[in-house]
């Protein structure tokens, strides 16, 4: 960005915060106390100093309002990537090639296009030795959506997903993601624990003296039917619902 340019961006009245948020981008110190002017000041010492101003350090909404930059809708590439959200679901998000997009595209105008998951903890994925498969017909909308959430039943599993079509039958896979572990749902019950020093890089592993978790927890619990039906709370409230 011309010196030109930042001149005539001062003289539009910007915001204070603007000012100090450029002013610090060019390094410059700026004191919670000083006022509009001040800052207007110190920039216009710093211009005087430097022919030409890099313009990424040109707040974004003021200079370049005019400027508008789209990305992409896609990048032509086959690329099928799963992540887990939480311990029960995983998002997943694809971008195709002209080629298998309109392969997909007249798969499921026929119905055909599939949308796979797969729980493979513990298994060298082969293809067809997962422990549950889940699937989902994919629509023309939900294809160019390029994205999918699956609600999966089991925490701390790995899952992989697979995008493709039927052919007869048989399911015919064209895009493999990456293997992705969604977390547990409950404290671990691991009595390790894993220390690193950021001084030396060192780190180590030892027995926690405690637990997150009791060897022995109480239920509350109502001892007998003659206490569900006279108490109050969810006995009382399951047998008043029937």
């Amino acid at each position: 960005m011309q010196k030109e340019d930042l001149l005539k961006w001062l003289e539009s009245s910007p915001s204070i915060q603007e000012l100090k948020k450029f002013a610090k981008s060019m390094g410059l110190r700026v004191r919670k106390a000083m006022k509009k002017r001040d800052v207007i000041r110190i920039i216009r010492e710093r211009l005087e100093e430097c022919e030409h101003v890099s313009s990424t350090s040109v707040p974004f909404t003021t200079l370049s309002s005019s400027t508008h930059v789209e990305l992409p809708k896609t990048y032509n590439r086959d690329k099928l990537v799963l992540m887990p959200v939480n311990p029960h679901l995983a998002f997943v998000y694809w971008d195709l090639s002209e080629n298998v997009r309109n392969t997909l595209l007249q798969k499921a105008k026929e119905g055909k296009a599939i949308l796979r998951l797969y729980d493979v903890s513990f298994v060298m994925f082969n293809g067809k030795n997962a422990h549950r498969t889940f699937e989902h017909r994919l629509d023309e909308n939900t294809l160019n959506a390029k994205n999918f959430y699956f609600h999966v039943p089991s925490s701390r599993a790995v899952y992989l997903s697979e995008m493709g079509y039927l052919e007869g039958e048989e399911f015919v896979p064209v895009l493999r993601s990456n293997a992705a572990k969604v977390p547990s749902d409950s404290p671990s019950l691991s009595s390790r624990e894993r220390w690193v020093d950021l001084r030396s890089r060192r780190r180590w592993v030892s027995v926690s003296r405690g637990s997150l978790v009791k060897p022995v927890e109480k239920l509350s619990v109502l001892s007998s039917f003659q206490e569900i039906v006279s108490g109050s709370g969810i006995g009382k409230s399951t047998l008043d619902r029937r």
